[in-house]
């Protein structure tokens, strides 16, 4: 059976329930998955594909997962990837987070000399409730008013792409010859 990891950085929670959900629809589709917050003392060489994900805050990624991605990209050419982003920016600009996630994989990820074998790609509206800032940031926010408070995460939505990306990564891991199970 392929073995999938399902690899996420967080500050507040939502994307590594957005992982988490992932996970669980690539084990209904009949992958052996593990979910894991990004750290470099995952051996990600273990895996037959990775779906990697991340918060966008000023237009990047956390660091663990962007690292966990470039300090092996030697060793994981050939290994298929799909990525995936948070961000609330899409709230009140719609667009914009699509945007700093391309940006932000095309600066970060396929560069030259990194040459990962990224095969899916997207980006998913997250969370954000103040309650999970400490009380000086929550007085700042309340005053600025910079977010919208509230989960604008589209369930559905991120269903669907891990359902298709699931799919994806079947077909190719049969051209692979690699086993996986009948559900596929």
């Amino acid at each position: 059976m392929a073995r999938i990891l399902v690899a996420y950085g967080t500050k507040h929670g939502s994307t590594a329930e957005i992982a988490a959900h992932i996970a669980t629809r690539f084990t209904l589709a009949g992958f052996d998955t593990d979910t894991l917050e990004a750290n470099l003392g995952i051996d990600i060489t273990k895996y037959d594909a990775l779906i990697v994900g991340s918060p966008v805050y000023a237009a990047r990624w956390l660091p663990e997962p962007t690292l966990i991605l470039v300090a092996n990209h030697q060793r994981i050419q050939n290994i298929p990837i799909a990525l995936f982003s948070v961000g609330m920016i899409d709230v009140k600009h719609p667009g914009k987070l699509r945007e700093e996630h391309d940006a932000w994989i095309e600066k970060a990820f396929t560069q030259e000399d990194i040459n990962l074998n990224i095969f899916a790609s997207t980006a998913f509206n997250g969370a954000y409730h103040r309650r999970n800032f400490p009380l000086w940031m929550r007085i700042v926010d309340s005053i600025l008013r910079i977010t919208p408070q509230g989960d604008y995460r589209q369930w559905d939505a991120i269903e669907n792409w891990a359902d298709e990306t699931a799919e994806t990564l079947c077909d190719m891991l049969k051209d692979t010859g690699e086993t996986v199970t009948s559900t596929c």
